[in-house]
């Protein structure tokens, strides 16, 4: 089964679902729009059995509306993982509702923006992480490498709560194999609850096809094949078909053994997300 980990869905009725832009990133969502009904046609001609919905912060900020909708049009092939402000006060009980929806599996603490997020291993961030772990929530952290110190203060309070990196932290790949700037990731390694978002943004960054198989089966030595999951960043990534991002996946996967393929694009997260078998 293959499971596709990092997907975002926009919705046609604006008025519905208005956008709400962060100013965050590209303009994507205008330039190449999907809709969950979209995305499930598409995936089906790509060979794609399940889907995590991540909230599109660029697109909706941390209004989850369309995301937690999304997943009735497929109930038993889909989970959503929301976004909640941390600055509010009110983002305990603003995650244990979203808990309450059918189909939510996440909580997304996405810490890019124009100042550091002080939040995350702050008083924020700690409330947020309690709540996750209340509701045995997967956590889905978004950061760049610079951040990644901040995760490993989290990583050391919470050590049982499952948490999944996306886009791996965003590492510089661009001196090539075998990628020094893959340093501050590879020290999370003996996190055991930290699993790694191997998406088409980090497999793009890595090089030639060859290349994202020597980064995959780098990570997969260090932090070992269970601890890695796919994910096509699908829209925000659509230089190729979703065909193509899937195949792309496939091949990073080639220098692992049949059963870790298996693992990393879709077993692991069959596992991680348990609504989705």
């Amino acid at each position: 089964m293959i499971v596709d980990t990092h997907v975002h869905v926009v919705a046609r009725d604006e008025v519905r679902y208005p956008l709400r832009p962060s100013g965050v990133g590209s303009q994507w969502f205008r330039e190449h729009p999907v809709t969950v009904e979209e995305y499930a046609a598409t995936a089906d001609a790509a060979g794609v059995d399940r889907a995590v919905l991540v909230q599109a912060h660029g697109a909706y900020g941390s209004d989850n509306s369309y995301v937690l909708d999304a997943v009735a049009v497929a109930p038993e092939r889909f989970v959503s993982v929301g976004i909640v402000d941390p600055d509010d006060p009110a983002a305990p009980d603003a995650l244990r509702a979203l808990a309450a929806v059918h189909g939510f599996a996440g909580v997304r603490l996405f810490g890019i923006g124009a100042t550091a997020p002080t939040w995350f291993d702050g008083d924020a961030g700690m409330r947020l992480w309690e709540s996750a772990a209340a509701l045995d929530l997967r956590i889905v952290t978004t950061l760049l490498a610079p951040e990644l110190p901040r995760l490993r203060r989290m990583l050391d309070r919470f050590p049982g709560v499952p948490v999944v990196l996306d886009h791996c932290g965003f590492p510089d790949l661009r001196d090539g194999p075998p990628y020094p700037g893959l340093e501050p990731l590879l020290d999370l390694a003996d996190f055991a609850a930290l699993h790694l978002k191997v998406t088409s943004h980090v497999l793009e960054a890595a090089g030639s096809a060859s290349d994202s198989a020597t980064l995959v089966r780098r990570l997969a030595g260090t932090f070992g094949a269970r601890r890695l999951v796919w994910g096509s960043d699908y829209p925000q990534t659509h230089d190729r078909s979703y065909a193509d991002l899937v195949a792309l996946g496939h091949a990073a996967c080639d220098d692992l053994a049949a059963t870790d393929r298996d693992l990393v694009m879709g077993g692991n997260a069959l596992r991680l997300w348990p609504a989705l078998t």
